[in-house]
């Protein structure tokens, strides 16, 4: 239809790409914002390893470094938004109260960044091995398998977590 109406309007001349056109769309073309998503990835994966290292040495101002100030969580069926304290003070807690034998991947996180490089979702799976220390004074052997999904949003260059939405099957025994 529409080209129809080009063939019967007479004045097509109006759509041709005169160089001015052509400088001006070229220009919009160099000024749109590009993406190296290789840089991005690779940034993306420093970041999951960052948060084994903060599992493994029981450092929760290394895991919420990343995070946004207000960091949305869903898990359990709630949906909680935390700041970035209240969220290094919950994994304190929890890293004083374990001892991890296992924080692995069961298969490499799955990366998704936008086309325009501003937004990102990471997907892990991941194995859980460790040990809690009951009130009782007992420790308690503990596997789990976790799979979850990170949603990051670059601000001033950086990749910041803005959420996180996770599953989990204690005891569960891992896929084959």
């Amino acid at each position: 239809m529409l080209i129809m109406s080009f063939a019967n309007n007479a004045s097509l001349e109006r759509y041709a790409m005169t160089p001015l056109r052509v400088i001006l769309l070229a220009g919009l073309v160099a000024c749109s914002p590009r993406t190296d998503v290789s840089a991005d990835r690779a940034e993306l994966l420093r970041l999951h390893d960052v948060a084994r290292t903060a599992h493994l040495g029981k450092r929760a101002d290394l895991m919420v470094a990343s995070f946004a100030d207000s960091l949305l969580d869903i898990s359990d069926g709630v949906v909680s938004l935390r700041s970035r304290e209240q969220n290094r003070q919950r994994f304190q807690r929890y890293f004083d109260r374990v001892s991890f034998q296992q924080w692995d991947d069961l298969a490499p996180p799955r990366i998704r960044i936008s086309p325009d490089g501003q937004m990102a979702y990471v997907i892990v799976q991941k194995s859980v091995r460790l040990t809690s220390l009951e009130r009782a004074g007992a420790n308690q052997p503990e596997h789990t398998v976790f799979a979850w999904v990170e949603i990051y949003e670059k601000r001033g260059g950086k990749w910041t977590l803005m959420a996180v939405a996770s599953t989990d099957r204690p005891g569960a025994a891992q896929p084959g």
